[in-house]
Order: structure tokens, then sequence, then C-alpha cells
């Protein structure tokens, strides 16, 4: 088994850029069709941790809909870190992140509303009044170092399904 080494790890992450190398298929992982969002959302309070969950836990009917409506969301979850302090909101889909999110300002604005009652430094609410806002907020917190990688990296959520049902 290849382990690689802290020091080795270390180079790699301080190292210039490099173009990406390329996965089996011949794709990039700045070619696939997916993208990810990385928001890390530091609350107010970690002592609020527990409200936020349950208030997500309370909409989650309401976001499984607004999900597998849109057809393009391979993915989403909520992680809280350890300490409380940060809920992580990570998902996977297709297309770009403006459209992504308008989509769900117009279907899941008041879940959005409520999530980020509780974090330090949200944008202007409601998300539904100031779109734009919450864009620019959004691009601002977003992780965008690490990018998902795909098994299916030129797929879209239609493909797969497309696949699935043929089969």
């Amino acid at each position: 088994m290849h382990s690689t080494s802290p020091a080795t790890l270390a180079r790699a992450v301080h190292a210039p850029s490099a173009p990406p190398a390329a996965t089996e298929q011949g794709f990039a992982l700045e070619q696939q069709v997916q993208q990810g969002l990385n928001l890390f959302l530091r609350l107010k309070s970690p002592a609020q941790m527990p409200a936020l969950l349950a208030g997500i836990q309370a909409l989650k009917p309401q976001i499984y809909v607004a999900l597998t409506s849109l057809h393009y969301v391979h993915f989403a979850r909520f992680l809280p870190s350890q300490d409380g302090s940060v809920l992580m909101v990570i998902t996977e889909y297709d297309g770009d992140l403006e459209s992504y999110l308008m989509d769900f300002v117009a279907v899941l604005g008041d879940a959005f509303n409520a999530m980020l009652a509780f974090v330090q430094d949200a944008p202007r609410l409601p998300v539904q009044r100031y779109p734009r806002d919450f864009v620019n907020w959004v691009n601002a917190n977003n992780m965008q170092q690490v990018q998902p990688w795909s098994a299916y990296p030129d797929m879209t959520v239609i493909d797969i399904q497309n696949a699935r049902a043929g089969s």
C-alpha cells in the first residue's frame, strides 16, 4: 500500500499550481460537469446549533422536494462542526453557481432565511428581496479550492437518471 508522507503532502499543497492531471476517462476536475459548493456558515453562537439543526430537520421534506424537482443536484448535506460553531453546506450540482442559487432562492428562500438568521455576517434578508446580495455572499464564502471528484465527470443528474431508467 502506497502512502503519502506529511512532508510530501505539504510540498504538494504549497507547490505552484500546475495543470490538473487527467483521469482515466480523459477529464480533468475542471472539465467535469459537476460543480461543488463548500459553504461554511459561522454561527452567531455555538449554543444555537441544536436549534438550527432542528429547524433544518423540520424543513427536510420541503428541501427534499426542491432538490428532486430541480434535476441538477447530485447531493446536498448540512454538516455541523464538532464544536458547533460552523454549519457546512456541501453540495454538488450541474451548471453554474449563480443559476443554482437563484433557483434555490425561488423555491427555498424561506428555508435559507431561517438558516441564515443564525449566521454571523449573513447577507441581507429575506434572500428573495436581496438575491444579488445572497449570490455575492455565497461567492465570498464558498471554498472553491476543493472541488468534488466524480466517478461520472461528463454526466449530469439527468444523464444519470436517464441511464438508470433505460437499464
